[in-house]
């Protein structure tokens, strides 16, 4: 079912390839269902972020979509015979959990399918409670954990960000991560899935939808949807100097720069670049990012990223040679070391010049408490 696609990646950038969710892998799937806790278990904590949850379409549409009248289609195009179980189809659409023998899917994405499984041996579930040496890992009232978090040591703080990124969990300060975790999905790499025609990519722009029916930032009021998290803009840490605007700048350019990383890395794979092809749509993707780069965003810091892309042309993208894998593996793993470079140079977007337009539109309405 990729083999099409995998056959013509070089070694070195196969591990890339599958992290960022090319032909049939996803971010779900390389989420061990072992790892997977559920839902329940953050809910006991993040009450109004599960509610506000419950009404987005990551939680009802994505589910739905698996009945559309042509999910037959695009499941008998990748092999799939079972659209709801143990499928390449669930691993976007819903949540895949295995407690001991027994496999299961959870309806819609999750908490997890986000922010990474919890589970497991080296889970981070109560990594990210945990505040001090010797807390009671039962505590799970959340008024009480913040009146601990308010004793942390910077140093116990440092080394918990660390033990629960180690452990897989997708914080909200690392949104190069955020960006590519969203588009493992919201970026459909199978050319026969396209070929049957499943769209490629929703209309996807990480900061409306971080502005929109996804946010749900309730961590130190639970009436209040914040515009941003609060955990980032350091009103949990005693950091100064963040705000909103930054935060979504720093959006725009992490979704910008991740879509970047991924599209190239999949234009490597592609065996064909005629329209409507898959290959045919990363060449526009590219492109346009570069153009974005080249007019709008005259960055210090992302010198790198032109210069990895400055050969890249519509003429050079429509070529399919032999060497293609190898070569875009390249110009991948650059924009990659220099778009983490940039954000640990910019971590909170307050230096970030007004270029970098901020979006006012949002993708559907934040939930708020009635």
């Amino acid at each position: 079912m990729i083999i099409s696609i995998v056959s013509r990646i070089p070694l070195v950038a196969l591990a890339a390839l599958i992290l960022m969710g090319t032909g049939q892998l996803s971010a779900q799937q390389l989420i061990s269902p072992h790892d997977v806790v559920g839902r329940e278990d953050c809910s006991q904590c993040h009450v109004q972020e599960q509610k506000a949850w419950e009404q987005s379409s990551h939680n009802k549409n994505a589910w739905n979509n698996l009945d559309h009248p042509k999910a037959g289609e695009f499941a008998k195009a990748i092999g799939v015979t079972d659209v709801k179980g143990e499928s390449a189809c669930t691993q976007c659409h819903g949540t895949q959990q295995k407690i001991e023998d027994k496999f299961q899917v959870l309806q819609g994405n999750t908490c997890e399918s986000c922010h990474g499984g919890a589970g497991g041996d080296n889970g981070w579930l109560e990594k990210h409670y945990r505040f001090s040496e010797g807390q009671d890992a039962a505590t799970k009232d959340m008024p009480a954990l913040l009146e601990l978090r308010k004793a942390e040591t910077a140093d116990h703080r440092k080394a918990r960000d660390q033990a629960c990124s180690s452990s897989g969990m997708n914080r909200s300060g690392d949104v190069l991560s955020i960006a590519k975790n969203c588009l493992s999905c919201h970026l459909v790499a199978n050319e026969k899935l396209l070929e049957a025609g499943h769209p490629i990519s929703s209309k996807f722009e990480l900061a409306e939808w971080s502005a929109g029916e996804v946010r749900h930032n309730f961590l130190l009021d639970s009436k209040t949807n914040a515009a941003a998290p609060s955990n980032w803009l350091g009103k949990t840490r005693n950091v100064t100097g963040r705000t909103v605007d930054g935060r979504k700048r720093l959006l725009m350019l992490a979704g910008k720069l991740a879509d970047l990383e991924i599209s190239l890395t999949i234009r490597g794979a592609v065996t064909s670049t005629k329209r409507g092809s898959l290959g045919d749509e990363v060449n526009d993707r590219i492109l346009d990012i570069k153009d974005d780069l080249e007019d709008d965003w005259e960055l210090p810091g992302l010198e790198p990223v032109m210069e990895a892309i400055k050969d890249l042309s519509k003429k050079s993208l429509k070529d399919v040679t032999e060497d293609d894998g190898q070569t875009y593996a390249g110009v991948a793993k650059a924009v990659a070391a220099a778009s983490k470079e940039f954000f640990q140079e910019y971590p909170d977007g307050t230096n970030l010049p007004d270029s970098v337009k901020i979006r006012s539109k949002v993708k559907g309405e934040p939930y708020q408490p009635k």
